[in-house]
């Protein structure tokens, strides 16, 4: 058995409509190992929940199309599994901890109905024994198990995302993916759900794709790190590698934008223009035109990714042989 348990291969992926194409993923790959916690990170329209999304099976109709790629889980290529092997899937081996928790959940249903019908769908037990089950499964989050019987609209926004988590790890899955699990709750809560969620992976072995805009969440939470731009993966590594020696234009200028509590500053680094239109995305680089560092050449083709050691990849010319820039990169450093 390959110690990867998610391996995601040349994926693309587009949105079709009569007027337009939208090219939401572009040839993206990445491995995730049993048990690792992989952050994925980019600005709002990079594909990150488009990636997810494919992984799950859940594009919308008509309208999404898998252009390319193989997602394998374990070996096994789920794009060759029909609707109904998908559903086992779901749930069971793979679970998703969607953005907006007042969403997510039925509010004509208990919160316990929810757990419960989760258990019932995928575990060979008695109604009784959901029952029970969903309640440890509030008490693992934090919520007393009397409350089995409320509804979601008698929760704060915090306990809601603690019950969405409840429903996700309620049958152990191998694979959980969190998209941008804390955007709506306050920092005290935020601090609360990462820890729980980083305490429930290790305790149940679960590997884990956090979906964020926030660099400090994926230097707490995750393992390795994969940005994001433009429906591609511009760099890959470690988090110990992507925070300490970045090399992607982009992924250094994610950190310029960050506060500082040791410098004095009276305005943030601000990215210069707007993300790539997904429509109409360039024939080159895609960050060519926001880029401080661009070259005649990321206006001539677009960059193919290089291995730079370390676990560490990226998607530039300043660190490729493409177009004769390898030296660039040694200067941009």
């Amino acid at each position: 058995m390959s110690e990867n348990l998610l391996s995601v291969r040349n994926l693309v992926v587009h949105y079709e409509t009569d007027e337009e194409v939208v090219e939401a993923v572009n040839n993206i790959s990445f491995d995730i190992k049993k048990g690792e916690i992989m952050g994925l990170v980019g600005e709002t329209g990079a594909g990150k929940t488009t990636t997810a999304l494919s992984i799950l099976g859940l594009l919308p109709e008509r309208v999404a199309h898998i252009i390319n790629g193989v997602v394998e889980l374990d070996g096994e290529n789920l794009f060759e599994k029909k609707e109904r092997e998908m559903r086992k899937v779901r749930g069971k081996r793979i679970s998703m901890i969607f953005q907006d928790p007042m969403t997510a959940l039925n509010p004509v249903k208990t919160v316990g109905e929810q757990i419960a019908e989760v258990v019932l769908l995928h575990e060979h037990c008695s109604k009784a024994e959901a029952i029970k089950h969903a309640q440890r499964m509030l008490a693992l989050v934090g919520i007393v198990p009397e409350r089995y019987k409320d509804y979601p609209h008698q929760f704060s926004g915090g306990m809601k995302q603690r019950i969405v988590i409840a429903i996700a790890l309620a049958c152990k899955p191998d694979l959980l993916i969190a998209d941008e699990p804390t955007t709506a709750l306050d920092v005290t809560i935020q601090a609360q759900i990462l820890e729980m969620m980083r305490r429930l992976s290790k305790e149940n072995g679960a590997s884990v794709i956090l979906i964020t805009h926030d660099l400090g969440v994926v230097a707490e939470m995750c393992d390795h790190c994969a940005v994001m731009y433009a429906g591609e993966i511009v760099e890959h590594g470690t988090v110990e590698e992507i925070f300490d020696h970045p090399k992607h234009p982009y992924t250094k200028a994610l950190y310029q934008s960050i506060p500082s509590l040791d410098k004095d500053m009276e305005r943030l680094h601000v990215i210069k223009g707007m993300v790539s239109d997904p429509t109409k995305l360039p024939e080159y680089c895609s960050f060519a035109d926001r880029c401080e560092l661009c070259t005649e050449a990321c206006k001539k083709g677009d960059p193919s990714t290089v291995d730079i050691g370390n676990d560490h990849t990226v998607k530039c010319f300043l660190y490729s042989n493409d177009k004769g820039n390898a030296n660039q990169g040694r200067e941009a450093e």
